[in-house]
């Protein structure tokens, strides 16, 4: 179960000015040897002024001078604690959640700009933030990461530009964790989804996009993906969903099984982390792909686990967009997941069994980000990632569940 840090957080703000008033949890991942545990945090401070900070609780043992160490009182442990941008892995992110201080640094780097408004397009903690910067003179995207990780993904980037793939131009970039990246044209593939669903030519052009990414020369190993950290997954879930510990154990069982001998699979140049989001598309001819993100997670893997990652990302858009009454779109991505699927089986059909596994241990993955935030919405679509993952593994060949068939197995049947 979730662990119980309602002492834990506001020993952490304790002295501050500050007091706790709730919290909810957010998120969990891995953390060095232990988890990272993430919490929107209700405040209030000595004047009244009521905010939300996204507050996280490191059991891993990452520990620096932006974090408040406190003894869990449960496990008699020492855990950190710190609250969004002092995230210890990011040491430059709070230079670049102010503007003053983004106009100062952006002009530092011959790339001046007036009255900037920032953004942020995405955050894992620990691991990277990217903040879009709007101006009247440009628009660029800072991306933070690790420090050590810098001189890789320039290195990725130039890879990738010199084999001719859309992906965003490296600026500048400094030691301490910043890289600025030009914008790419398009927009994301999943905000034109009804338009791309039943066209072919998205597909195809995906499949392109594929065989083009595995020509990069790179040599070392994608990064580690779901099916990888099946174990961590497995615990996590059974934790979140301990009333359905024994199917969840037999979705686990049956990848296993069916993974056994893939070491002997062909292997190429994958992206890693592949998804709609990552993929940019043509603003007159959505089905025509113009740019990809995030390569930081590229390298040599199997090609079917990037496609088992659009499939169980498309599945798990569908079921966001039937959560919000919005039953067209959540239909097309279904249907665009069932034809990725499909049209991978059939240019590989001599490893079509291979993705219903890769497949199901996205879904998997996905289904305990849901559950572990404790929301009834966030448990009920995780039994439905079960129900998917269920679908998944029927056959080699899978068709996408409807929604009638993503419905948990104790939901009444209308």
């Amino acid at each position: 179960m979730w662990p119980n840090h309602e002492r834990v957080i506001p020993q952490a703000f304790a002295g501050s000015g500050t007091s706790v008033v709730a919290a909810r949890a957010h998120s969990v991942e891995p953390s060095g040897n232990g988890y990272l545990y993430g919490y929107e945090v209700d405040t209030v401070d000595r004047t009244g002024q009521r905010a939300t900070v996204l507050t996280y609780v490191d059991t891993g043992g990452t520990h620096d001078q932006n974090s408040a160490i406190v003894t869990d009182p449960s496990t008699g442990e020492a855990v950190s604690v710190w609250a969004y941008p002092n995230d210890p892995g990011l040491p430059v992110l709070p230079q670049v959640t102010y503007r003053d201080a983004v106009a100062e640094l952006l002009t530092g780097l011959g790339m001046p700009v007036t009255d900037p408004t920032l953004s942020v397009a995405a955050y894992r903690p620990g691991k990277r933030a990217v903040v879009r910067v709007d101006a009247p003179e440009r628009t660029v995207f800072l991306k933070i990461v690790r420090p050590h990780r810098v001189a890789p993904i320039v290195e990725s980037h130039e890879q990738f530009v010199t084999a001719g793939l859309p992906v965003p131009r490296v600026l500048s970039s400094r030691g301490d964790g910043l890289l600025v990246l030009e914008r790419i044209r398009g927009v994301p593939a999943g905000s034109r989804i009804t338009e791309i669903a039943d066209d072919p030519r998205f597909v195809a052009s995906l499949a392109a996009l594929t065989g083009r990414i595995a020509t990069v020369p790179m040599t070392q190993q994608a990064r580690a993906d779901a099916m990888d950290h099946a174990d961590w997954h497995r615990r996590t879930l059974v934790a979140a969903l301990p009333q359905d510990a024994q199917e969840i154990d037999e979705l686990y069982d049956a990848i296993g099984r069916r993974s056994i001998g893939w070491g002997s699979a062909t292997k190429q140049v994958v992206h890693g982390d592949l998804h709609l989001e990552q993929v940019f598309v043509d603003e007159d001819e959505p089905w025509r792909i113009s740019g990809l993100l995030d390569i930081d997670t590229a390298g040599w893997g199997f090609p079917v686990r990037d496609i088992g990652a659009v499939v169980a990302h498309l599945v798990v858009t569908g079921l966001w967009h039937r959560s919000r009454g919005d039953a067209e779109r959540g239909a097309a991505a279904e249907r665009l997941a069932d034809a990725v699927a499909r049209d991978w089986v059939a240019r590989n059909p001599a490893e079509a069994a291979r993705i219903g596994p890769a497949i199901g241990a996205q879904l998997l993955a996905h289904a305990g980000g849901q559950a572990t935030t404790g929301s009834a919405n966030g448990i009920q679509t995780a039994q439905q990632l079960l129900a998917a993952t269920r679908a998944a593994l029927a056959e080699a060949s899978p068709t996408v569940p409807s929604d009638r068939m993503l419905r948990p197995r104790s939901a009444p049947q209308a």
